[in-house]
């Protein structure tokens, strides 16, 4: 009997064993410490999931620690994010003892690895984890084809131009030439864009509803879940398209788009 005790003994320190050495052994990566945009931080999370499953390596997922955009000062802003990703209570989290890696170069291997990224099993799966604690008729509950529309424009925390100057009038033919093209399925528009109505008076149409300065929360999860999703040159709209099981029409950015994705300047030629 005193030798199968330390036969139990032997086998559990060689299971505890074999366990830490499995540990150490992986390679762990995480996304990257951020202080920008949810979009450019979301995006940056999912390039780095993808990677992680495209190199054999395990991905430990950093919560938010600093965002952009909190306008009102809200302390709740952080958590708002993490529970519209989803990500905590279905992903590994980061802990000390991974020793993870964390790199800014996921999102240009997505870039670069296009094609292989869009069809990766990783990407179906932060979809899936992102829909978990939605309902689409939470924002389209009508029988329309609904088709939302990002338009980029200036805020207080911008530092860049780019994106923001898109000119309306694009937008514009981009919306009537969708009129022309899903005539027969009853479309409505939805633009989602901040300032003030003065400035988006030349859209007022019966078909087009406006949604200015909405919660980050409300602007980017009807993004994923519209039928067709028309981008603006924003790592914001980019992000939501990657998560979009709809029709995107993609107005050019310097992050190349999925291999399904329709360019805005294909659609105005037709």
């Amino acid at each position: 009997m005193k030798y199968m005790g330390l036969l139990l003994v032997y086998i559990a320190l060689s299971y505890q064993l074999a366990y830490a050495k499995k540990i150490y052994t992986k390679e762990y990566i995480t996304n990257p410490h951020q202080s920008d945009g949810f979009g450019s931080q979301f995006q940056s999370i999912i390039a780095a999931v993808v990677y992680a499953e495209l190199n054999n390596k395990e991905f430990v997922y950093t919560p938010f620690s600093r965002m952009e955009h909190n306008y009102q000062n809200d302390p709740y802003f952080l958590a708002k994010k993490e529970q519209c990703i989803n990500f905590i209570g279905n992903v590994e989290l980061n802990k000390e003892i991974y020793n993870a890696n964390e790199h800014i170069k996921y999102k240009a291997f997505f870039d670069t690895n296009i094609k292989i990224c869009a069809n990766s099993t990783a990407l179906q799966k932060i979809k899936q984890i992102f829909r978990a604690n939605k309902n689409r008729t939470d924002y389209f509950n009508n029988k329309n084809l609904n088709i939302a529309i990002h338009i980029r424009r200036h805020n207080i925390h911008d530092n860049r131009i780019d994106g923001t100057n898109t000119p309306n009038q694009l937008f514009l033919d981009i919306i009537n030439q969708l009129r022309i093209l899903y005539i027969t399925e009853n479309p409505l528009f939805h633009i989602y864009s901040q300032g003030n109505t003065e400035q988006f008076k030349l859209y007022e149409a019966c078909d087009i509803v406006m949604h200015l300065n909405e919660s980050i929360e409300d602007t980017f999860i009807p993004l994923v879940f519209a039928d067709i999703l028309v981008t603006s040159a924003s790592s914001f709209s980019y992000t939501a398209a990657l998560l979009s099981d709809g029709i995107v029409y993609y107005i050019p950015f310097w992050h190349k788009p999925l291999p399904h994705w329709i360019s805005v300047h294909e659609l105005l030629k037709k």
